[in-house]
């Protein structure tokens, strides 16, 4: 991710074979869980043609079942405040958006307006306890079940060990985090089941995958990708897949399906002179996806949050 510092909205983030590794928790801890780190990586199979999962021919997802095509057109732009810049989510149960910056948190009506009320933002959003550890750059957030999920990366990209965190959805309110094995962490998300999924590279053919066990993080297997994707920016999952929002050569948006790692690029959210950030989805309507990106210009202002809606091909 490239690392554009912005403060605040413009004014009118363990060692592998480690298990059960204490969390970082807010000096007043939320209730709930606490968190931890996970066991080792598991290895990598062979690397799978491009366009292919392992064991398939090129454009099939498995056996010879040909994969469904996916295309993403723009319905709709809007412009926001250029602060607002980093990632995006939308929560249920009057959560609403929440978008992040480079160290905060603010909640923002439909039309991605910040919010006045006191509780509708958090800056600065990386606790005392991340910070002094040179944690300073909050990426593509997610939320589910009353819990925001924020990466927190550090400049030290070389040591392999950003940072997951918690927050209150409604309050925006620090709970804890976890140390994670990753070299960046541009983005996370969660799937129903309750399962992580971030990136270790800023480019990957894998996608890393964690779960939540009592007072500790632990590592899945990942989930490898039928080819790498450069530049990730953000991640959301719907629908049976993951949907990467990137900064690459025209800020492609592709779908990686969960059950087999299929990737498939499916368009872009435009203004591919600028920097592609994070994104949204959420199921509908009908039987597309609905994607929320954030995109910057070229000359940094304007912001925009780019509307698509993704749809398979007709049988």
């Amino acid at each position: 991710m490239r690392r554009l510092i912005v403060t605040g909205v413009v004014t009118g983030v363990v060692t592998a074979g480690a298990l059960g590794c204490a969390a970082t928790p807010s000096a007043t801890p939320a209730s709930g869980s606490g968190a931890g780190t996970t066991g080792a990586t598991a290895a990598p199979g062979a690397t799978p043609t491009p366009g292919t999962t392992p064991g398939t021919t090129p454009g099939t997802t498995s056996g010879s079942t040909p994969a469904v095509r996916w295309t993403a057109t723009v319905s709709a732009e809007h412009m926001v405040n250029p602060g607002l810049r980093q990632g995006l989510a939308r929560g249920d149960g009057g959560v609403g958006w929440v978008l992040s910056t480079n160290n905060a948190l603010y909640r923002t009506d439909d039309d991605f307006v910040a919010t006045a009320p006191p509780g509708d933002k958090l800056d600065p959003a990386i606790p005392d306890s991340l910070a002094t550890k040179t944690y300073d750059h909050i990426g593509d957030i997610d939320i589910a079940d009353g819990v925001l999920w924020a990466p927190i990366e550090k400049d030290d990209k070389e040591s392999g060990e950003q940072v997951l965190a918690r927050y209150d959805a409604r309050t925006l309110a620090f709970r804890d985090s976890f140390v994670v094995p990753q070299h960046h962490a541009a983005f996370v998300t969660i799937d129903s089941d309750g399962v992580l999924y971030s990136a270790d590279e800023f480019g990957d053919d894998a996608l890393q995958r964690y779960r939540v066990v009592g007072a500790s993080l632990e590592k899945l297997a990942p989930l490898e990708m039928s080819q790498k994707v450069d530049r990730i920016q953000g991640g959301d999952i719907a629908s049976g897949a993951i949907w990467l929002s990137t900064d690459d050569d025209h800020d492609g948006l592709y779908r990686v399906d969960l059950a087999t790692g299929q990737v498939q690029d499916v368009g872009a959210a435009g203004h591919a002179d600028g920097e592609g950030e994070g994104d949204d989805a959420q199921p509908g309507p009908g039987d597309g996806v609905t994607l929320a990106v954030l995109a910057a210009d070229a000359k940094l202002v304007p912001m925009r949050v780019i509307t698509l809606i993704a749809r398979p091909a007709a049988p």
